[in-house]
């Protein structure tokens, strides 16, 4: 039985693992994950039967805890001796990464998230950068969650060129369009949430799902609500998702997502499917973005998108049919997009059929998971 070991940073990337542990289990793989403890990632592994291994990462600069991290790593790989290592994200992946060079293990693949080096400046992005280019170029394979990432990367020297693979049109996972699908019991628990948190049924919801993060736009997101909210008056804000301690976003914006009565702070949730069934047009105006796995979420629940044109969110939306792209940091141009789909009702109800329809066509999941065990098992076979 080939054992393979999967590197993530944080509990919260388990989202990024549902289902294709499973899957990676039922084809004869045994698993064991690296991660940051928390209850997604430990009730992940219990369901579907694999190790959990914890070491406590963070994204900050800590060359002691770093130093103390990477001897774990090359323990834990001794100790377990996995056929295979897949790791992405910037600090857990280029530690293990680094660990398996160090002590000779030849099947690792690097898993390229995004570059959190795009939103760096002066030394801290000269490092970052640094620390992307070890992991792509140490690494046997590169994983790449989305084409556009893929060239961004080559452009900017990270990637060697023909080292990187993107499997079948991108994401890491894909989508389940059984679990993200407007059925009557996921309808029913929105409403139970609209009820809980006091909407109005007259209400336009703007929606964002995922980390609560500078990078991820949320002072861009506040600005244009702001803006819009003066002539929509029964526009509302939703958010859920975890705070970011090391990329935290403006005072002002903070003490909006907590007192202002048109804005609701759902929180980290585990399930965030009934979110969903709530929200009118789904808001990613990241910073950077290695693919935008909530756009295809949305997009499944027949809910429009509109996101940044950048890499990554490019390739999770589909221009003009499921949602819009706009320029990064552009509120006035946002604005104009978001206050078409505010307006206009049939044009929301046109984008999210169509979005289900673009989902399901490209980012399958069970695709996606076969694409990774076809290159899992060559890289075995090689």
């Amino acid at each position: 039985m080939p054992k393979i070991l999967l590197g993530v940073s944080s509990s919260f990337c388990a989202n990024f693992l549902k289902g294709q542990v499973e899957f990676l289990v039922s084809e004869g793989y045994e698993v064991t994950i690296i991660s940051g403890a928390g209850e997604e990632i430990s009730m992940l592994a219990k369901k579907e039967n694999a190790q959990l291994i914890t070491i406590p990462f963070s994204k900050a600069i800590s060359p002691l805890k770093d130093v103390n991290q990477l001897v774990q790593i090359i323990i834990i790989l001794k100790n377990e001796k996995p056929d295979i290592v897949n790791a992405g994200n910037p600090k857990s992946g280029f530690l293990i990464m680094l660990a398996c060079w160090m002590i000779g293990f030849e099947n690792r693949i690097f898993t390229l998230h995004g570059l959190l080096s795009d939103t760096k400046t002066g030394f801290k992005r000269w490092l970052v950068t640094l620390t992307e280019k070890i992991s792509c170029n140490i690494a046997k394979t590169v994983i790449v969650v989305s084409p556009s990432l893929k060239i961004h990367a080559e452009q900017r020297k990270i990637l060697p060129f023909q080292k990187g693979v993107v499997i079948e049109n991108g994401s890491y996972n894909g989508i389940d369009t059984k679990v993200f699908s407007r059925t009557e019991f996921l309808l029913t628990q929105s409403n139970e949430l609209k009820e809980k948190i006091g909407l109005q049924p007259d209400a336009v919801v703007l929606g964002f799902v995922g980390r609560l993060s500078k990078d991820k736009g949320i002072d861009i997101l506040f600005e244009a609500f702001n803006l819009l909210v003066k002539k929509y008056p029964f526009l509302r804000l939703i958010l859920a998702g975890p705070l970011s301690k090391e990329n935290r976003f403006s005072e002002l914006s903070a003490h909006q997502l907590y007192f202002d009565e048109r804005v609701f702070y759902l929180g980290k949730m585990i399930d965030v499917t009934p979110i969903y069934g709530v929200i009118d047009i789904l808001v990613l105006p990241s910073l950077r973005e290695g693919f935008g796995n909530v756009l295809i979420e949305a997009a499944a629940m027949e809910i429009p998108v509109i996101a940044s044109e950048i890499p990554g969110c490019k390739d999770a939306v589909k221009k003009n049919i499921n949602g819009y792209l706009f320029e990064k940091g552009n509120v006035v141009e946002l604005c104009n997009y978001l206050e078409k789909l505010i307006t206009d009702k049939k044009l929301r109800n046109k984008f999210g059929k169509n979005g289900k329809v673009f989902t399901k066509n490209n980012f399958n999941n069970y695709e996606i998971w076969k694409g990774q065990l076809d290159l899992y098992n060559k890289i075995l076979t090689s």
